[in-house]
């Protein structure tokens, strides 16, 4: 008895890390996904709040266009040489974000 007790709750504690891993991972998209509105990367490629950017078939070419610059931006955070351009853009970032006063 007292070991399908433990594996009860192994097993709620396991569903409880995963759904707070979830909540987590959501909230970091949604944060993530708040950077690219504050730097105005959603107005760039004409998308704008509210929009469903998968059922939406009037959202493909902005979407296509975001996901290409992603993809792009990727590639130079991957070079070799990247650590100057990400210094570079580190600083940027800390000043827009003190501007805006959003992080420390």
């Amino acid at each position: 008895m007292q070991t399908l007790h433990r594996k009860n709750a192994m097993m709620y504690r396991g569903e409880s890390h995963s759904a707070n891993m979830r909540k987590a991972r959501t909230k970091t998209l949604i944060q993530a996904g708040g950077l690219l509105e504050k730097a105005g990367l959603l107005e760039c490629v004409q998308l704008e709040a509210g929009q469903d950017l998968q059922k939406d078939p009037a959202t493909f070419e902005s979407v296509a266009l975001l996901m290409g610059a992603l993809l792009s931006l990727t590639e130079i955070f991957t070079a070799e040489d990247a650590e100057a351009q990400k210094m570079l853009w580190t600083v940027r970032g800390k000043q827009a974000l003190a501007k805006r006063n959003i992080l420390r």
